[in-house]
């Protein structure tokens, strides 16, 4: 690497790019702005280390896992790397710009490669584990998928005939099947369809039919025998919330449907109705189930603890730890940069039994597990994220790639409303993991080029303060009574390779309540933002004054003569739909009013006559104290639904229990200029 010139990180940039000078604000070679800082710093607030100036400033790896780039065009005898993620231990961040708390913990307990290895060692290995995985996991008509409740055999409980799931369309109040029935149920659940996921229609033999002429969305899919005859039989996939639509195949690369994405369009309240009605317990619906589309509450862990209460204590505590109730799910592309799993570092990242809950029921559920769990991780961990398919300003994303990881949003003079978090920068790269190959190879921000993108930081609760109901409904007796679960290694429990959950004072090293800032690959694709999605683009995230009270995501237009008589899903269409200024899907901001009259008072709490009302605060008290009562409240079986009253679950509503857009402010104090350049860089990502 060539000897790196003395410049400032401000200053470097404005002099290979003077025409970005009005917009970083720079004058005399320096910007305005106290420049992003690494540690250790000097009291004018300038880097005492400069980034490596002969590499670029953008480039991305798009997610997935180094592992599998490693491998790209390697024989399958070639030896792996120790994992990137692995690194990640106490120290690895001191006196460096970006922070990492999540420290990595080795899970590889359950054997799961032939000849019983406990992880892969090779290039062959790794590549036979993710085919392995992508068997059960892509489940769109597939020999040995996955489907809920079934592992991954050819019957499920929860599964629905396709002659029942033919007069689905009749409890939508239409007086005929209709001839596009299966483009408006994938519109109605807000499932894209698959293009090679087929079910019998009326009248026809699944296999003298190659499976049958109808089409299912990505989140259902038919049951096979293991020697591949149709079964008839149609039940729910993984990709009820992990797949979603992007533009269409034409837009770019990756594009169209994508599994693995958090399926942000998703309504899974309308999807276990129908389904019911169609015949299906839909017993799952009872936990993910929200009141609001393109959400769920999947991990709601505290019904699973109670098979784990050990105490009156505990059991109280559990019955009275309330509702985590509204959350998106996050892309499964970034699995491979992370160190823990789900919003709140409940899980380490390579605790992946709880990845086969889905699927797991009946006899040799936990043994099945065992035996999948790594593969299906690897297939997981073998996602990318798609690039960015429209115009980049290259010059102001170069702007924002510095600003991104030099910009100190706590420097002096900034006033920042929220705690500085300890150590680090602070700037975004801080919390989020370094991209830029110019910084990811300078030693004052990672300790090591491989923790690139790698994001292992759980931020406090008093500097992220976001809402706050998933991380009070795990309390510590909920998660103590949790942690003797089949799904958290209770077997490891005291051992040097504990897995149990992270958040127990025992395993916490530290670490304060809060919320894991999340790997940033493919981020332009994942809105709306936040843990619970309240926040509809990337400029109001990063503009808080700008963050609507009450708004509604754009739906398809549905065919002309169809219109008014129909629920139409989120639209994907790139074109129609997406909005490059703030980096987000186009939305309707919505005054509480008639247009909410198919929700209840209850939902109509921005204006202050509302906030403080008997009504509000009773509710708040009962979901907040009592186990499962938003969830009971939400269960979409008990109520025949209009199309208005389906219709009003696309409207997000910041007022509502566990829907808060607060937090996430300290990013008040950037311009406007600086958020310009800010989302134009992440698009690179």
């Amino acid at each position: 690497m060539k000897t790196m010139p003395s410049l400032r990180h401000g200053a470097a940039l404005c002099l290979a790019l003077p025409g970005l000078l009005l917009i970083l604000g720079c004058t005399g070679g320096r910007p305005i702005d106290a420049p992003a800082r690494s540690e250790p710093r000097n009291d004018e607030g300038s880097p005492s280390a400069e980034p490596a100036a002969d590499l670029p400033l953008l480039g991305s790896r798009r997610g997935g896992h180094a592992w599998f780039d490693f491998c790209a065009g390697e024989p399958d005898d070639t030896l792996l790397p120790p994992d990137p993620r692995s690194l990640v231990q106490p120290g690895i961040d001191a006196g460096r710009a970006v922070l990492f708390n999540a420290y990595w913990q080795d899970c590889h307990i359950d054997p799961y490669l032939v000849g019983g290895q406990a992880h892969p060692h090779t290039c062959g290995e790794l590549r036979a584990s993710s085919d392995r995985g992508g068997i059960i996991m892509t489940a769109q008509g597939t020999v040995g998928q996955g489907t809920a409740s079934n592992l991954d055999r050819s019957e499920s409980s929860s599964a629905v005939s396709a002659e029942n799931y033919n007069t689905i369309w009749r409890g939508w109040g239409m007086s005929a099947r209709p001839d596009n029935f299966d483009e408006l149920f994938s519109e109605r659940i807000g499932s894209p369809l698959s293009p090679t996921n087929p079910y019998p229609l009326p009248g026809e033999d699944p296999n003298t039919s190659n499976g049958g002429s109808g089409r299912l969305p990505l989140a259902l899919t038919q049951l096979r025998e293991p020697d591949g005859r149709w079964t008839g039989m149609i039940a729910t996939t993984c990709y009820t919330c992990h797949g979603s639509k992007v533009g269409e195949p034409e837009d770019g690369p990756g594009l169209g449907i994508i599994p693995g994405l958090g399926n942000e369009t998703q309504d899974l309240a309308v999807l276990a109705r129908d389904m019911f009605l169609a015949g299906s317990p839909a017993a799952l619906a009872g936990v993910i189930v929200t009141s609001q589309r393109g959400s769920n509450n999947a991990s709601a862990f505290q019904l699973v603890a109670l098979g784990g209460i050990a105490s009156g204590q505990e059991a109280a505590a559990v019955l009275t730890s309330g509702s985590t109730a509204i959350e998106v799910t996050p892309p499964w592309w970034n699995v491979g940069s992370r160190t823990f799993k789900f919003w709140d570092g409940l899980y380490p990242a390579d605790g992946t039994r709880v990845d086969m809950a889905f699927f797991r029921g009946g006899e040799g559920a936990e043994e099945w597990a065992k035996l999948h769990n790594q593969d299906a991780d690897k297939w997981i961990m073998n996602r990318k994220a798609p690039a960015y398919p429209l115009p980049v300003n290259e010059n102001l994303a170069k702007a924002g790639a510095v600003l991104f990881h030099a910009k100190d949003l706590w420097a002096r003079g900034l006033n920042n409303p929220r705690p500085r978090p300890e150590g680090g920068n602070g700037s975004c790269a801080s919390c989020h993991g370094a991209y830029s190959p110019r910084f990811v190879h300078d030693p004052s921000f990672l300790a090591d080029p491989a923790l690139e993108g790698i994001a292992g930081y759980l931020t406090p609760r008093e500097i992220i303060g976001t809402d706050p109901v998933r991380l009070d409904s795990m309390d510590e007796d909920t998660t103590r009574a949790y942690s003797r679960t089949f799904s958290t290694y209770p077997e490891t429990r005291g051992t040097p390779q504990d897995c149990g959950p992270r958040t127990l004072p025992e395993l916490s090293q530290g670490r304060r309540s809060g919320y894991l800032a999340p790997p940033l690959y493919g981020v332009w694709a994942t809105a709306p933002y936040l843990h619970n999605g309240s926040v509809p683009d990337m400029w109001s995230l990063l503009k808080p004054a700008d963050r609507p009270a009450i708004w509604r995501r754009v739906s398809t237009p549905a065919r002309p003569d169809q219109e008014g008589q129909v629920v139409m899903g989120f639209d994907t269409n790139l074109q129609r739909a997406y909005d490059q200024e703030r980096m987000g899907w186009r939305f309707d901001e919505i005054q509480c009013g008639d247009e909410l009259g198919a929700v209840p008072l209850l939902d109509c709490g921005i204006p202050s006559v509302y906030e403080e009302s008997f009504f509000r605060q009773a509710a708040e008290v009962l979901y907040g104290n009592v186990l499962a009562a938003w969830n009971v409240g939400n269960l979409p079986q008990a109520v025949e639904w209009t199309k208005p009253q389906i219709e009003a679950r696309k409207i997000y509503n910041t007022g509502n229990f566990s829907q808060s857009n607060a937090g996430h402010d300290f990013t008040e104090v950037l311009t406007d200029a600086e958020r310009r350049a800010l989302i134009e860089y992440l698009k690179t990502l």
